[in-house]
């Protein structure tokens, strides 16, 4: 039987955010967990308000595009590509970038590509809007879904966080 058979692929609207944001934030919350990190769910609960409000913000203006995969009613799975205006190099001389982001499946829907099937999504909207670079973070457990698109690590890539 096809996994896929009773599922679609659709672009996200205004209504599925709310689900978008719990994502990023079960993202989250299953990454530190996996890494033993500690986290204040009080922190988390307000960066899924702020990302709330940043996807209906940037949905609206255009510069967020987001993607779900769905059964029925039911969200399985999501993820989101956020459009930036960033410094030309040479082998790239636009302006514009994107950044791949908050890819989460369900834990019982994993291993069915859903989170390759939206990281695809995503490299043809970039590729269909003349978008050169396409940046992520990935976890552990998510970094083979994206070698398997051409995704490679970048070694000279730093952060500084400031407090």
């Amino acid at each position: 039987m096809d996994v896929h058979s009773d599922v679609i692929l659709r672009t996200a609207t205004q209504e599925d955010t709310i689900v978008l944001a719990i994502h990023h934030r079960k993202m989250f919350e299953e990454i530190w967990n996996n890494q033993n990190i500690p986290f204040i769910p009080e922190k988390m609960k307000t960066m899924e308000t702020n990302y709330l409000q940043k996807l209906h913000d940037d949905i609206q203006s255009g510069s967020c595009h987001a993607w779900i995969i769905c059964q029925s009613e039911k969200i399985l799975s999501s993820g989101a590509v956020s459009i930036f205006s960033y410094v030309p190099v040479p082998h790239d001389p636009s302006p514009c970038i994107a950044f791949l982001h908050s890819i989460y499946t369900e834990p019982e829907e994993r291993g069915k590509g859903y989170a390759g099937m939206i990281t695809k999504k995503a490299i043809d909207y970039c590729k269909k809007n003349k978008i050169g670079r396409l940046y992520l973070f990935a976890s552990e457990s998510g970094r083979s879904v994206y070698e398997k698109e051409g995704f490679v690590s970048v070694d000279n890539t730093m952060v500084k966080y400031i407090t």
